[in-house]
């Protein structure tokens, strides 16, 4: 029906009108084990074999983050290997950036506790007192947003060469870097969602 684009016509207008985009994606869900308590002094090293843990590839990426992953000219990804192995699955033809400056704000493990809970929940516990400034050993919470920042800089110069750039990385970093992204007058989601393989595009008019 005339007046209606597809995705793939509507890209081509943006494109043609000057627009630039910055996809920031979240990794998939990996195969790991979240449920069975440890102690909380246990907590790094369920961390490392989080680290390598292969995904789960029975949650499916959308078409359209598929179809966003291997139009864009550059993919980009965290050194982390559930976002090398993401961005592998979702342009398995493309060679992704490898960028540390995008990888997840680490967790404080110096835990003495022998009480053991859920993994999610001494992970929520160490997340909430890092915010709190409680860092011990491990990057801070300002040193994230600081490289946040970085991030956010290279995104743009990215974007800015290559038109659309799709970062296949973190929630909490993608939710800091889109905080930048929007600060610096791009338009986009002001909370980018943190579920497995969802996205957010921000957008603005190129220079």
């Amino acid at each position: 029906m005339a007046g209606l684009q597809g995705p793939e016509e509507t890209a081509r207008a943006a494109d043609f009108l000057g627009v630039i985009k910055i996809v920031l994606a979240r990794h998939g869900r990996l195969t790991w084990d979240f449920r069975t308590p440890i102690p909380g002094r246990a907590l790094a090293e369920w961390l490392r074999g989080e680290a390598e843990a292969p995904l789960d590839v029975s949650p499916r990426p959308s078409a359209e983050l598929k179809r966003l992953s291997r139009e864009a000219k550059c993919l980009v990804a965290s050194p982390l290997r559930r976002s090398r192995d993401s961005a592998q699955l979702l342009a398995p033809s493309t060679q992704p950036l490898i960028d540390a400056c995008f990888r997840e704000a680490e967790l404080p493990t110096t835990i003495r506790s022998r009480l053991r809970l859920r993994p999610e929940i001494w992970a929520f516990l160490a997340r909430a007192a890092w915010f709190c400034g409680w860092s011990a050993g491990v990057e801070s919470f300002k040193a994230a947003r600081e490289r946040a920042s970085e991030a956010a800089s290279v995104l743009t110069g990215h974007a800015e060469e290559a038109g659309t750039v799709v970062l296949v990385g973190h929630g909490l970093m993608n939710f800091l870097i889109a905080r930048r992204l929007r600060a610096a007058g791009w338009r986009g989601p002001r909370v980018p969602s943190t579920r497995h393989w969802t996205f957010g595009v921000y957008e603005r008019a190129a220079a």
